[in-house]
């Protein structure tokens, strides 16, 4: 027994974390609050701390505690699938999570849990035979399920989209009863006032709705108030301040990408120098070429090593000048480099001391050279390379970045907080630079923004230990929650496709208190180098 609550201890830990970062309870405060109702109003939760609650686990046999542990791991399992949106395997994870509770004898009130995951996860797919399921596990829940305002709320949703909207209404009523700054409920429930016919009861709860929001700012200010004459009070005391030397970023071979093209690779070449037999030749080597490029960029790095060399071939065969070789020579040996073939690894050295001095004008291919000196161990010329990057671009942060880790790696502190001040000093720059662009509509030819195209913009609230939390911090859209040690988290906010609306975000949680808050940008399911901190 003691081994089992040993584990179970070390799980709570785990969801606490997981639990976060998956679902705040309430949105964000708005000025146009939406009434809609659907499938896409499903809060996706964890909280499988509850099944243990309502299960009674104090006095389980070691087996039963076995299949209790079993059952916590697929019932997490299924949270991941259903996050990711693999519904299949959620219910296959819920399912089984359901028969070790089952088999661990746990009561049917602890058993609301799965039954209402596996009721959401059927309601998410697109089958429509798993669409009939719904009501089959909604049949199975107890009373106890409306204790709980998140799962209430979710059970509503199901009731809805299942053809019961008064008993949705019901429900929803119950939510806010519970937690009138529940204000998402709000909006799901004037939809189903409309839906019913019901469009005085649907303006009464928008109403209702506005007055929460006001009553949970006066509430907030006084906070703000009290907490800002506190501090005045206790201006004359020193405060510690925790301080951390800046990390940076490893250079990684796996953000290596191929690139060039038949045109770019000959642009030191002038084409009247070549007669028909040569130009055949550099035919064959730009196809050649370009056909290594898009399988390095597939991962197939042994066969872009395979057209990369024939290229070289080709091209050496054609006569051209060094600086063209130096493309494929470099292409060819960043694929030597990420080959699972371990000897081919011993090869990029060479390849690299075989270039010469033109491609080294060149930022981006001088990048991919440090990169690759740097996972062959040789730190100094990486380092030295970097600053070849940042020399030809000061806008090239992440070279800055790249330094300071490095750095630290070489133990120069002195450097590190060089290389950390330029970095700082043109993110800036570059964030009014960027700003400018999207105002005007009038962009600086001697920056690069590619890196922010299709970028989406998020706002980085600060950091909080639960004794600093604000009191809205989880009322903010798509919150998302990072542990980062020493029971103190990190919470990033918002989802915006453009800068100018999560500026106009930002400013609203400047008014509020927010003194940290700024906006930082996410590419491809990456966070840019970019932000206005």
């Amino acid at each position: 027994m003691k081994r089992f609550f040993k584990l179970s201890l070390f799980v709570s830990i785990i969801l606490l974390t997981f639990s976060i970062t998956l679902c705040a309870t309430n949105t964000i405060i708005d000025d146009n609050q939406s009434t809609t109702i659907g499938v896409n109003d499903l809060m996706i939760l964890s909280n499988v701390e509850k099944v243990l609650e309502y299960g009674n686990v104090k006095n389980l046999s070691e087996r039963a505690a076995e299949q209790v542990t079993l059952a916590n791991e697929s019932y997490l399992e299924g949270v991941k699938f259903l996050q990711q949106d693999k519904i299949s395997e959620a219910v296959a994870a819920f399912k089984s999570a359901f028969k070790n509770y089952k088999r661990a004898k746990l009561s049917e009130s602890a058993l609301n849990f799965p039954n209402v995951q596996l009721a959401i996860a059927h309601a998410l797919s697109k089958e429509a035979r798993d669409q009939k399921k719904v009501s089959r596990y909604m049949e199975l829940f107890t009373k106890d399920i409306y204790k709980e305002k998140e799962w209430a709320y979710n059970v509503a949703i199901l009731n809805y989209i299942t053809g019961n909207e008064t008993t949705a209404a019901e429900l929803l009523e119950g939510v806010i009863k519970k937690d009138k700054y529940f204000f998402k409920a709000y909006g799901n429930l004037a939809a189903v006032y409309q839906t019913i016919n019901e469009p005085k009861k649907s303006t009464k709860t928008l109403n209702r709705l506005e007055i929460a929001q006001e009553m949970l700012a006066e509430k907030e200010r006084k906070a703000q108030l009290a907490a800002a004459k506190q501090k005045e009070k206790n201006s004359g005391k020193p405060i510690a301040t925790k301080t951390s030397k800046p990390e940076g970023v490893f250079p990684d071979a796996t953000s290596l990408v191929a690139f060039g093209d038949a045109k770019s690779v000959m642009k030191n070449e002038s084409i009247a120098a070549f007669d028909d037999r040569t130009r055949k030749k550099l035919k064959e080597g730009q196809g050649l070429y370009q056909e290594g490029v898009e399988l390095f960029n597939q991962g197939e790095f042994d066969l872009a090593i395979k057209s990369f060399k024939s290229s070289l071939k080709k091209y050496t065969q054609a006569k051209v000048s060094q600086a063209t070789l130096n493309y494929i020579i470099a292409n060819l040996a960043m694929s030597y480099l990420r080959s699972p073939n371990d000897r081919n690894r011993k090869k990029v050295g060479p390849l690299l001391e075989g270039l010469s001095k033109e491609i080294y004008k060149e930022r981006d291919w001088v990048y991919n050279i440090a990169v690759m000196q740097y996972e062959l161990g040789n730190i100094s010329r990486s380092v030295e390379l970097l600053h070849s990057c940042t020399d030809m671009d000061e806008y090239f942060l992440f070279g800055y970045q790249n330094q300071i880790a490095l750095y630290n790696q070489l133990k120069d502190d002195k450097n590190v907080m060089k290389s950390f001040k330029l970095h700082e000093k043109y993110k800036r720059e570059l964030t009014e630079i960027y700003k400018e662009y999207v105002r005007t509509g009038v962009k600086n030819d001697k920056v690069n923004l590619d890196f922010l195209e299709g970028a989406v913009f998020r706002i980085s609230l600060g950091t909080f230990n639960e004794y600093s939390l604000p009191i809205d911090i989880y009322l903010h859209e798509e919150i998302l929650t990072i542990p980062l040690g020493e029971d103190f988290y990190s919470f990033i906010c918002g989802n915006y496709d453009n800068f100018l609306s999560a500026e106009k975000y930002l400013q609203k949680l400047e008014a509020r208190g927010y003194e940290d808050a700024h906006i930082i940008a996410f590419k491809d399911g990456k966070r840019t180098d970019f932000s206005n901190d």
